[in-house]
């Protein structure tokens, strides 16, 4: 009889986001500062980007780091 394999709560969610990012297709890294960078499509045009980007800075708590 085979065992069944319990997945951890970190594990189902590293699964998750995997299986999200393979949705997603071919993806670009857009580097905010030194630390702190967010993915987008590759497909997404110059304007949806900066949307996004203005969009991140307003409502996360992004200090720039000094």
């Amino acid at each position: 009889m085979r065992k069944i394999e319990r997945l951890t709560q970190e594990e189902i969610l590293k699964q998750i986001l995997d299986d999200h990012k393979k949705s997603l297709g071919e993806v670009v890294c857009i580097k905010i500062d030194e630390r702190t960078s967010i993915e987008v499509p590759a497909s997404m045009s110059e304007e949806d980007r900066a949307k996004r980007i203005k969009n991140y800075l307003k409502n996360s708590n992004f200090r720039p780091a000094k």
